[in-house]
């Protein structure tokens, strides 16, 4: 299996959708073949079949999207499932949903100037000019004052999360399922592209570090577990 992975300069990865995908690949304990890709390289893998990453390649077949991506290791390799029944599937796209959106945006307003800066040459006029018409600003002016949105962040945005990690280990119950990639993936983002702190100590910081665990040899992990 191949799995092609967003980067910016220096080869870091950031993109939260693939830190979900590198996630669950560490709670089924299985190993891919890693290619790393800037924005404006994505058109030109799997012959032009995909515009997004994560995408795995295995068995001659291409599969796009993080949670596609999940599903496909649980139906192919069926030990430490991601997903424990239907039920769990429905509760990992709700979690997908509020993640996507309010999660997403939240911390975009607070590092997304953060995210230009680590990005290749090639790639930074591409994410500034497509990001700048979707917030109809630019990216300083989208992210200015991004000082007082932290508390309302951890307070509101993150509650429900934070009201779960408070009475169980992860968001999957007593062990973690794709709920937990998805939420990991998505704070991973800030953690590897910026020195702003954006999460707040408690029982959500604990269980970031948990998942930090489970993957204890990624380069970006290491540097964070050193922290």
């Amino acid at each position: 299996m191949k799995l092609y992975e967003l980067c910016g300069d220096d080869k870091r990865r950031f993109s939260p959708y693939c830190w979900r995908t590198r996630m669950a690949l560490a709670i089924k304990q299985i190993e891919v073949e890693a290619a790393s890709v800037g924005f404006t390289e994505i058109p030109g893998i799997c012959d032009g079949a995909v515009k997004t990453v994560p995408t795995l390649e295995t068995d001659g077949s291409v599969i796009v999207d993080s949670f596609e991506i999940a599903r496909h290791l649980d139906e192919v390799h069926a030990a430490n499932p991601l997903f424990r029944g239907e039920a769990a599937e429905a509760h990992c796209r709700l979690i997908q949903g509020w993640a996507d959106t309010a999660v997403v945006a939240a911390l975009a307003s607070m590092i997304v100037v953060d995210v230009w800066s680590v990005l290749r040459p090639q790639d930074k006029d591409y994410f500034r000019t497509t990001r700048e018409g979707r917030f109809g600003k630019t990216l300083e002016e989208f992210q200015a004052g991004r000082e007082g949105r932290v508390a309302g962040f951890n307070s509101l945005t993150l509650a429900p999360a934070r009201r779960a990690l408070a009475r169980a280990q992860w968001l999957g119950g007593d062990q973690p399922d794709y709920a937990d990639c998805i939420l990991f993936g998505t704070l991973m983002w800030p953690h590897v592209v910026s020195d702003f702190p954006v999460l707040e100590d408690g029982p959500l910081m604990d269980w970031f570090r948990r998942c930090l665990e489970l993957m204890p040899d990624e380069a970006e992990v290491k540097a964070l577990l050193a922290a």
